[in-house]
């Protein structure tokens, strides 16, 4: 692991991830895997298809439970305060967890309430705006093409404000000007004292809004490296 991930920071530590293992019927998949993330800090893991990205993402997320280790977001420990955890979470993996009889504008309606927001129409509105959604917002999803049905499903991952975003290959089918959208959003969520981990076939992008980067092979994460701030500008 990198010297300069494991230096102090004077930011807040929002997520810590501490010798993480799981197999799958005596094959393991994740190895030790250990990581810390403060505030204002991102992490891009990239690996091969099959290397264990998503499983270590839905493991974060309290979807599966590891072998061994711990993982703690916010000072909370995951295993025994799960469901408080979970708000502090925004989460996208390849299935968008949208309703496609619903309109873009209703999906995020339903999870602004969903999570109580006490101003729900106006988060649901920054957000299309923000995800360049504000045209097909009274679309039923189902008409969606698949980038902007991805873009929706980044929008509702976000719909509560997480302090910790974990996406799974948010790029994957989206065009050029939405990649660079979803930089620069990517990029404000970090600026606003957050965290996120990434996983990615697309590293260019992805090293553009985060600064630290991870390669995930033989059930170890093998290689991380700092980028500076001039770098992200790049």
């Amino acid at each position: 692991m990198d010297e300069k991930l494991q230096e102090a920071s004077d930011q807040p530590e929002l997520l810590c991830v501490e010798n993480v293992c799981k197999s799958f019927e005596r094959q393991p998949v994740l190895d030790k895997i250990s990581f810390r993330l403060a505030a204002g800090e991102g992490l891009c893991i990239y690996g091969a298809n099959g290397a264990g990205k998503t499983t270590l993402l839905r493991i974060i997320a309290g979807l599966l439970s590891p072998d061994e280790g711990a993982i703690e977001v916010c000072g909370s420990d995951l295993q025994a305060n799960r469901m408080e955890v979970k708000t502090t979470l925004g989460v996208v993996f390849h299935r968008n967890m949208v309703y496609p009889q619903l309109t873009a504008a209703e999906n995020l309606l339903f999870f602004a309430r969903l999570y109580g927001l006490k101003n729900p129409q106006r988060r649901v509105e920054e957000l299309l705006e923000q995800m360049h959604l504000s045209d097909c917002s009274s679309e039923t999803t189902h008409k969606l093409s698949h980038g902007i049905t991805r873009r929706l499903a980044i929008a509702r991952a976000l719909i509560h404000n997480p302090t910790v975003l974990l996406a799974d290959e948010p790029f994957a089918g989206l065009d050029e000007k939405a990649r660079t959208g979803l930089i620069q959003t990517l990029r404000n969520f970090r600026e606003k004292d957050r965290a996120m981990v990434l996983t990615t076939h697309n590293l260019d992008s992805a090293q553009h809004c985060c600064n630290l980067t991870g390669h995930l092979a033989h059930q170890k994460l093998t290689y991380i490296r700092s980028r500076t701030s001039e770098q992200l500008l790049s």
